[in-house]
Order: structure tokens, then sequence, then C-alpha cells
């Protein structure tokens, strides 16, 4: 009963942009429990959780380009190439604004 092999970049496309819009949004849904970003300012954990992110969608676009299927093919280069450079640009910012608030 395991996924296709077709299916896995897709799937991990999916997963990615959620874990991404959690990381995102923690702050916001558990305010009082949130490590990130921490009291003193410090943005290094979503930093990483991002970088973590930004190379899962590089591996989706290798598994994507493996797969048989042009649409599989093509859905994994358009869409992970637009997530990996969106997700880019807000690691890019968010560590302009660490090293602005580090003292």
């Amino acid at each position: 009963m395991g996924m296709s092999k077709e299916n896995k970049p897709i799937v991990l496309t999916v997963i990615l942009l959620a874990a991404a819009f959690v990381v995102f949004f923690a702050n916001r849904l558990l305010p009082q429990n949130s490590i990130f970003p921490s009291r003193s300012g410090d943005l290094t954990i979503l930093l990483w959780l991002f970088f973590a992110i930004d190379v899962g969608f590089i591996v989706a676009l290798v598994l994507g380009v493996r797969t048989k299927k042009p649409s599989v093919v093509w859905f994994s280069i358009i869409a992970n190439s637009i997530f990996f450079a969106l997700l880019s640009g807000l690691i890019f910012l968010l560590a302009i604004a660490n090293g602005i608030s580090e003292p």
C-alpha cells in the first residue's frame, strides 16, 4: 500500500508548503509557547527551519524531474522553482532582519 513513484514529488511539495505555512504562522498559532522568534528577537531557529524546507523543495524538484510522467515533471519544475525562489527571498530578508537586530 505504498505511494507510487510519480506521486511522491507532488505529495512532498504539498507537505513542504504546509510546513512552511505552519512555521511562518507558529508565533500566531501558539503565542504563549512559541520559540520563534524568541523574546530577544533571535531568528536563527526560524532561519534554519526555513532553510531545511528550502532544501526539501530542491529534493522534491529532483524527484519530480526523475519521474516518467510529463505532467509531474512540469508541475515539479514550475511549482518547486517558484516555492524555492520565494522561500529563498524570505530567508534572505529574515537573515537581514536577524543581522540588524543583533547587538
